[in-house]
């Protein structure tokens, strides 16, 4: 390692995200390296903002926004319960010939999401409603556009990435119908809403500085405000209240 580790894997290093020998490595830069320490404690004091600029008073009541770990599981084992929203690992799903156009997504790039069901999977709907628990699988079409990410943002105000997968860069987008993630995703009992984000562009462009828009956007917009260079597109899912 050296001292230009980029802010994106010091964040990952942060949730604990990276493959083992990374972790270790950045481990030993942090303990080694002033100057990644202070990178780090920055990180830390960015955090502590935010939850005091959303503090449970401001929110009335709701969890203040929080960065939510990510963590690979072999689907061969069970999944652990947890309260955070995971994303699995999971084999491709085929997406059904008359399914491989997203509606009213002509010229434009789009979302769409399945649900895991007993008898296999199930196309969401925009605005439909989730339950904690549900594991969802995400994919997109790009329309010709050739770079793009894709985060998520649920009802406390926490973000999750899910392309790319790693790197400090967009990733390059698959051409033609839907394209589907490797991972799946469990949504957790964050309240209201969860709203998926396709961002892309022609040429790559940065992924840190879009995650930290949306950490500072508060709970899930509609849209985030990005530079006119960037399209989006939005699919939200709506969490089902329990009583």
């Amino acid at each position: 390692m050296t001292r230009a580790i980029p802010d994106v894997l010091l964040e990952r290093y942060r949730l604990r995200e990276l493959p083992a020998p990374q972790q270790a490595a950045i481990e030993r830069e942090a303990v080694d390296n002033p100057d990644v320490r202070a990178r780090l404690d920055v990180l830390d004091r960015s955090d502590a903002e935010i939850r005091d600029r959303y503090s449970p008073r401001t929110l009335a009541g709701r969890p203040a926004p929080r960065r939510r770990p990510i963590r690979a599981l072999a689907l061969a084992g069970a999944l652990t319960a947890a309260v955070g929203s995971l994303i699995v690992a999971v084999p491709r799903l085929t997406v059904p010939g008359d399914e491989t156009r997203i509606k009213g997504a002509a010229g434009r790039p789009g979302l769409v999401v399945y649900r895991r069901t007993a008898a296999g999977s199930e196309r969401l709907a925009d605005g439909d409603v989730g339950r904690a628990g549900d594991l969802l699988r995400i994919g997109y079409a790009s329309a010709g556009r050739g770079y793009g990410m894709i985060l998520s943002i649920d009802g406390a105000g926490a973000v999750t990435l899910h392309l790319p997968p790693s790197g400090e860069v967009a990733a390059a987008l698959e051409p033609g119908g839907i394209n589907l993630l490797d991972s799946a995703y469990e949504l957790d009992d964050a309240p209201r809403v969860e709203r998926f984000y396709l961002v892309t562009g022609r040429r790559p462009f940065a992924v840190a500085p879009l995650l930290d828009v949306a950490r500072h956007a508060g709970g899930a917009p509609v849209a985030l405000p990005l530079s006119s260079e960037l399209e989006q597109v939005t699919f939200s899912i709506q969490k089902e209240v329990r009583k």
